[in-house]
């Protein structure tokens, strides 16, 4: 299929989508004593939304690997850095203190590492993000502003302007 077609089937896909959640909304909202039924329908027209946005990304990823076998290995180099980060929030930073903040929840151990690990783990990687984010520009100015090319297409296209 070409990028129109794509686009096309895209914005048909949305528009269904927008449409059945204006529907449900617009019923919740009408019938707030009676809300239960379209509640429930509204969540599994979420969880069967989400399902398909996961497949689709799986499946466009794996093409991606498929047609450029080169990006497996930088994949599962960035795989295993998060795992890595992942471990560090878990076993290093993570507790296992149950916290009995709110009388009707009750927290084990398990739920509150769990809970601090994805914590831990979102403060490392935006920290990471915005440390890089400023180290950036300064790495490009140390190495002279030149960046060097990221596929074969741009070291080409480098290569006929200098001719």
């Amino acid at each position: 299929m070409d990028n129109k077609t794509l686009s096309l089937l895209q914005k048909i896909i949305v528009g269904i989508i927008a449409i059945v959640a204006l529907y449900f909304y617009v019923s919740i909202m009408r019938n707030t004593e009676e809300a239960d039924g379209s509640i429930d329908a509204m969540l599994r027209f979420t969880y069967v939304v989400l399902v398909l946005a996961l497949i689709a990304t799986v499946l466009v990823w794996l093409k991606d690997i498929v047609s450029h076998p080169k990006k497996l290995m930088q994949t599962l180099i960035f795989v295993g850095l998060f795992a890595l980060v992942v471990l560090i929030a878990k076993f290093g930073l993570a507790s296992n203190e149950a916290v009995d903040y709110y009388p009707n929840i009750h927290v084990d151990a398990n739920t509150s590492n769990w809970v601090d690990t994805g914590l831990y783990t979102f403060y490392i990687l935006g920290f990471a993000a915005i440390a890089l984010m400023f180290l950036s520009p300064v790495l490009s100015l140390i190495s002279g502003g030149s960046a060097s090319a990221t596929s074969d297409e741009e070291a080409e296209f480098e290569e006929e302007d200098e001719a």
